[in-house]
């Protein structure tokens, strides 16, 4: 059996070129930061698009959960999002999109003022109690069957395959809290929200890690990486106003937490592989 991933000396060129057919390629170019994924953007007569080629087979897997959930989602919510076109190469999968405008919050959080700062986590707050409330029914959304569709299950897959023994020593997989109650991203970063010319929230991209969660999953992600204190205050104040119900203070440190064990531990994996200095 074949690989059903890529490997960096591929013809990519050739690949992308066989997606467009009366559509002029004016350039390509490598996004080197692409780690799960090699990534190109493209640019064409009619905008530029953005290729995503896995690197390895849990990745591969992930690019189809990733392709029917934006699938799903698109429109249900007052936000903007990629909606993915799953592709495949000799039967191995890749997705392409039209790429959205916008700069990562990531990029821009330490230049809000108070004001912005108080809408964006409002948009970000409305956005996750949208997803949160999407009506689903599981055979709906995912054909893919061989990856986990529950979020605890897929980072259990993730943990064991990519994190050593010593960096899960943290990771309590059997956990009441965690059992699935709604739609949710998965990876809610700062990274994947995008923000227009006036710092409000234009986009939400990178559904890889979406499936059936606990709302808490998406909470603690977005304030477990680079996130002060003024934006987890307001953040949880504007869920909490949308959901007309209290947040567990408790269940949410933990998670966060939990969230930072996650990222220390990757971040030692890639250090591990070369990727991450």
């Amino acid at each position: 059996m074949s690989d059903l991933f890529f490997k960096v000396n591929d013809d990519f060129e050739n690949i992308i070129k066989n997606c467009f057919v009366n559509t002029q390629i004016k350039n390509m170019k490598l996004i080197t930061t692409g780690w799960t994924n090699i990534v190109y953007e493209v640019e064409t007569s009619e905008g530029n698009y953005f290729f995503r080629f896995p690197r390895d087979e849990f990745w591969a897997r992930t690019i189809v959960k990733d392709c029917e959930f934006s699938q799903y989602i698109y429109q249900k919510t007052d936000f903007n999002t990629s909606k993915l076109e799953l592709k495949y190469d000799n039967g191995r999968p890749f997705s392409m999109h039209k790429k959205i405008e916008g700069i990562p919050l990531a990029d821009k959080m330490d230049e809000l003022s108070e004001e912005e700062i108080k809408n964006v986590c409002d948009d970000i707050a409305k956005f996750m109690y949208e997803l949160h409330n999407v009506k689903f029914a599981k055979d709906d959304i995912f054909s893919v069957k061989n990856i986990g569709l529950d979020l605890r299950d897929f980072l259990n897959e993730l943990l064991v395959k990519h994190v050593s023994e010593d960096d899960r020593k943290f990771w309590k997989f059997a956990d009441t809290i965690n059992k699935p109650q709604c739609l949710v991203h998965g990876d809610f970063n700062s990274s994947n929200i995008l923000l227009d010319e006036n710092n409000r929230v234009s986009a939400i991209i990178d559904f890889g890690f979406s499936g059936f969660g606990n709302e808490y999953d998406d909470i603690a992600r977005i304030l477990s990486r680079n996130c002060t204190d003024e934006f987890k205050k307001a953040i949880t104040q504007s869920y909490e106003h949308y959901s007309k119900g209290k947040v567990n203070e408790n269940i949410l440190n933990d998670k966060i937490i939990e969230w930072k064990n996650i990222d220390q531990g990757y971040i030692n994996y890639m250090r591990g592989i070369g990727i991450y200095e």
